[in-house]
């Protein structure tokens, strides 16, 4: 039997993609040279001409279909150490430059990571790896907003032996509008009161090709996140039950429209796609759960 797929909120629901910065990359690229000193600074200062050239290529190759392509270029160990001191220092314009970066995003998403939506993106993943593309360490499309667990557990993958990227690139890649979580969920019984155990599985949308989905697959995988989101459920189930209660409402039906409200709100806030979206839709599917949030 093919599993259901939940139809999508009745308000428009749209995907958050990560929003660049304006301005032109280069120019950040300058700033931070311009805060070398020494010979570090003038050894940087001379390879402007030639890192314009590569940001060039990268500027016309940022697609999903091209970005796999760009080659690799042989750097020797001084250039390799110079351009990665651009985005290892605490210069005052990279600084700036990541701060900028951050406020870009929409609002509702910009205090969750941006690959697994679970924790605050307190680092920046280099999506093309730093030590393989050193040139594009202070690249703001290449600097994605991100949390350590996510940062730590990519490292320095990208790609499949087959050319295939392995993570989403939340800049450029397209996503379902449909939900592409389903959820199992167990109910038992501690002091009392009911609580879920909850299990997640990844589903691809009908109509959503599954070449695309593949890339999908892979970051799912490789970033662990459905046993992430498991581990994580029971805290944000507490939170769904306590928006709940605190609606003291007397009627299921009463208790369910306002459920109904609040996860069409946080559709629009998260995206379709949140994990926490499809963790709530579930629960409020539980007649006993709503009728243990009713007040007495």
């Amino acid at each position: 039997m093919p599993r259901p797929i939940w139809p999508p909120c009745t308000r428009t629901a749209t995907m958050h993609k990560l929003r660049r910065v304006a301005g032109v990359p280069g120019d950040y690229l300058v700033g931070i040279i311009g805060g070398k000193n020494g010979d570090r600074g003038v050894r940087l200062t001379s390879m402007v001409a030639g890192l314009s050239a590569h940001y060039a290529v990268l500027e016309a190759a940022y697609t999903p279909a091209r970005i796999s392509g760009i080659p690799v270029q042989a750097w020797t160990q001084v250039q390799k150490n110079d351009l990665l001191h651009c985005y290892e220092s605490t210069a005052k314009a990279l600084e700036e430059l990541k701060k900028l970066i951050t406020e870009r995003q929409v609002e509702g998403i910009r205090d969750l990571c941006a690959y697994c939506g679970i924790g605050a993106p307190r680092q920046f993943d280099h999506y093309m790896p730093k030590a393989k593309f050193p040139e594009f360490s202070v690249h703001f499309y290449n600097l994605v907003p991100c949390c350590g667990s996510c940062n730590g557990l990519k490292g320095e993958t990208w790609l499949k032996h087959n050319g295939a990227r392995v993570f989403i690139n939340f800049y450029i890649d397209s996503l379902p509008t449909s939900p592409i979580l389903e959820l199992d969920v167990q109910w038992l019984v501690k002091n009392g009161k009911r609580v879920p155990i909850a299990s997640f599985d990844l589903v691809r949308p009908a109509g959503f090709s599954t070449a695309k989905f593949a890339l999908i697959e892979s970051h799912f995988e490789k970033l662990e996140l459905l046993a992430r989101y498991r581990d994580q459920a029971h805290t944000e189930f507490l939170a769904l039950r306590d928006a709940a209660l605190a609606r003291e409402a007397k009627t299921v039906g009463v208790l369910r429209k306002f459920l109904d409200n609040y996860l069409e709100r946080r559709v629009e806030t998260l995206g379709p796609l949140n994990w926490r979206i499809a963790l709530h839709r579930k629960l409020e599917e539980h007649t006993p759960f709503l009728q243990g949030c009713l007040k007495p």
